[in-house]
């Protein structure tokens, strides 16, 4: 209990509640806000308004907290920033959940999704900058923690608790601890600046990331989104028949938990994890037509998109974090909600044209283990060290010490242990003017003799002599 109490008051112990809590307000809410939708408009029209046109108020939520960061990352104005949209979350969630008119629901909805996407980026951004480890930890048990609260709240409530005004308290609570945790992080972003410096300089820094690399990132985060959603994409007619949202989303959170463990210990098995979970969209156009319960489809969906989760969000925070561009850690989860709308829309467009979305899948599949492959390798397996050849060496050395292309010639054939008279017969010159070139060039190499020479000349091709 002790460990566990040590945990939960340490650095990464209270950013894993942050995300938590966070999560668990902006799903309670956007889940509050699904039921009240279903519940004015036909269920097509309830999956293109939150899973199409919702994902993308999200993905553009978060994008807007990515301009922030890039702009400011100065703690008192990233906590201002948070402050401000949480009040904004809670005015724009009163009318959304408790509207009566469509147009009223349908305005707020997506505003609360807008302001979704920026609570987000928020605790994304802090592990990035202020973490060295545990952030895949971090976010898949902060998630998963979150889904199992909601789950349980709503149990203690005797009822669907989202589906009641009484969400709004429940949703209230969960804002408060929310501005309560967000106190104790953001006092600890301002009192850490020195020690996140120092985390940055352990880290394994790479400089700035190359714009083909962050394209291919986002590329393949998005293929991955796309193809799962094509699968399934959770249609809101399940709901009118009997399948329970937060139940489900129970087997979610144990993807999540399991997902984030995976990762922390090998970021490329967690990778690996993911890209076998693809075959889940497959299995779900299999089953379509089975006499397979909606509840466990659902379920069994749930617990892989943990996987998918996780890993996009994990791959741009450790990028973010390696190259101090702290400000793309959010940019994950924009790029996977763009992902997860444009499965969703193609899903829906081709909904009774079985063949052809099996074959659109299973293209978009194909494609995304080719960048899939190419992500691996240019993120998760370091670059081999260029070994230099000789001649690589040498021609440096010569450069370094600014030597002509007599003086190489000379060089090349002192390296080899030749007296003046073997080099100057070797070049057809007289020994006299070898002594002029050896002279010179023990003058710019800052040696004294010719033993010197030699000496400094195999520490540069063989660097661990000079340790020795």
């Amino acid at each position: 209990m002790q460990r566990l109490k040590g945990f939960l008051m340490s650095y990464m112990g209270e950013c894993m509640l942050f995300t938590a809590v966070c999560f668990a307000l902006t799903s309670a809410v956007y889940l509050t806000w699904l039921y009240r939708l279903t519940a004015a408009v036909s269920a097509v029209q309830a999956d293109v308004i939150s899973m199409v046109i919702g994902y993308l108020f999200q993905a553009a939520g978060t994008a807007l907290g990515v301009c922030s960061f890039r702009r400011s990352t100065e703690p008192d104005d990233v906590r201002n920033l948070f402050w401000m949209c949480l009040i904004l979350f809670f005015l724009m969630s009163l009318p959304a959940l408790l509207g009566s008119a469509v147009p009223v629901i349908l305005f707020f909805g997506f505003v609360l999704n807008l302001l979704c996407g920026m609570i987000a980026a928020f605790y994304l951004y802090i592990p990035a900058r202020y973490m060295e480890k545990g952030q895949a930890v971090v976010f898949g048990a902060g998630y998963g923690i979150a889904t199992v609260l909601v789950w349980f709240l709503t149990i203690l409530g005797g009822r669907n608790l989202l589906q009641s005004q009484a969400s709004l308290i429940f949703c209230f609570a969960l804002g408060v601890a929310a501005a309560l945790l967000g106190v104790r992080i953001f006092e600890k972003m301002k009192n850490s600046e020195a020690s996140a410096t120092d985390i940055s300089k352990a880290k394994n820094q790479s400089g700035e990331l190359s714009s083909e690399t962050l394209y291919l990132m986002g590329i393949t985060v998005f293929l991955m989104s796309l193809v799962k959603n094509l699968g399934f994409s959770f249609p809101s007619t399940d709901l009118a028949v009997g399948v329970k949202l937060e139940l489900s989303r129970l087997f979610y959170g144990a993807g999540l938990v399991a997902a984030g463990i995976i990762s922390e210990r090998n970021r490329k098995y967690g990778a690996i994890c993911t890209m076998a979970a693809l075959a889940i969209p497959f299995v779900m156009l299999t089953i379509t037509d089975e006499p397979v319960p909606r509840f466990i489809s659902w379920s069994l969906d749930y617990l892989f998109y943990g996987f998918f989760s996780v890993f996009r969000v994990v791959l741009f925070l450790d990028v973010a974090g390696r190259t101090r561009q702290y400000y793309l850690a959010p940019l994950g989860l924009a790029m996977g909600r763009i992902g997860d709308a444009a499965g969703t829309a193609f899903c829906i467009g081709l909904t009774g044209h079985r063949i052809i979305l099996v074959a659109f899948t299973t293209l978009l599949f194909m494609l995304t283990i080719f960048f899939f492959f190419r992500l691996l390798h240019v993120v998760y397996e370091p670059a081999k060290e260029h070994v230099r050849s000789e001649r690589e060496i040498f021609e440096a050395f010569a450069i370094q010490h600014d030597l002509s292309m007599r003086e190489k010639e000379v060089l090349r054939l002192l390296l080899s242990e030749r007296s003046n008279a073997e080099i100057a017969g070797a070049l057809f010159v007289s020994e006299s003017t070898v002594k002029y070139h050896v002279h010179n060039i023990l003058q710019k190499t800052g040696c004294k003799s010719r033993q010197d020479l030699v000496k400094q000349y195999t520490i540069s091709l063989f660097p661990r002599l000079q340790s020795s």
